[in-house]
């Protein structure tokens, strides 16, 4: 007579991993790679160009200044005279509401200030050599440029022409090398453009920033 086996159990469990245990990073091992990090940080950081970036962000801020005041002689339609203080190394732009060529009454209320930031360097300055004229006496330079509140200055007209064209030299000085940019200015158009000094001595050259 047939029988049946009933109640059967079966284990299917997964057999436990054979092998050792991987353990983690010892506190010496640690210690050990944050030190080597430092070491490689400290010798790659001197190395960093950053004179450059820093007088590459204040040529851009003097170019932001100008197209600025550009916009605001477009869209309000009165005169925006930019003025260069040399002395504490700022911008002044100064709506002339009734175009008179000098700013007073309530003009003065919308006076806006664009310091170069000198705390960090950031000078106008006069380079080793100019971008059209070999030696300079100032660092701004344009031919029909006026003195407003006793400071080198160019107006925008209400059709975005400048009053004069303009080349404002500024440099970054914070170590031993420093380093020139120059922002032109054209009269008839308003428009901007940097250059960058390239190299030393008689083969120093201009080259244009893309």
């Amino acid at each position: 007579m047939p029988y049946f086996v009933t109640n059967v159990t079966v284990d299917v469990s997964m057999p436990q991993a054979v092998g050792r245990t991987r353990r983690g990073f010892s506190l010496l091992e640690l210690v050990i790679v944050l030190v080597i990090t430092g070491v490689v940080a400290g010798l790659a950081l001197p190395k960093l160009n950053l004179t450059g970036y820093r007088v590459d962000a204040v040529a851009l801020k003097v170019r932001t200044g100008l197209q600025s005041a550009q916009r605001i002689a477009l869209t309000r339609q009165y005169d925006v005279i930019v003025s260069f203080d040399t002395v504490q190394n700022r911008m002044r732009i100064a709506p002339d509401m009734n175009n008179d060529g000098a700013i007073g009454g309530d003009e003065v209320r919308f006076i806006t200030w664009h310091p170069l930031g000198e705390s960090e360097g950031n000078l106008f300055t006069i380079p080793p050599k100019g971008l059209n004229t070999v030696t300079l006496k100032t660092p701004i330079v344009g031919a029909l440029l006026k003195r407003v509140n006793g400071w080198p200055s160019l107006t925008f007209h209400r059709d975005g022409s400048s009053s004069s064209n303009a080349e404002i030299y500024v440099a970054n000085t914070a170590r031993r090398s420093p380093q020139f940019r120059v922002v032109t200015l054209v009269r008839s158009t308003g428009r901007t453009d940097t250059y960058r000094l390239a190299g030393t001595g008689p083969t120093a050259r201009w080259e244009v920033v893309r």
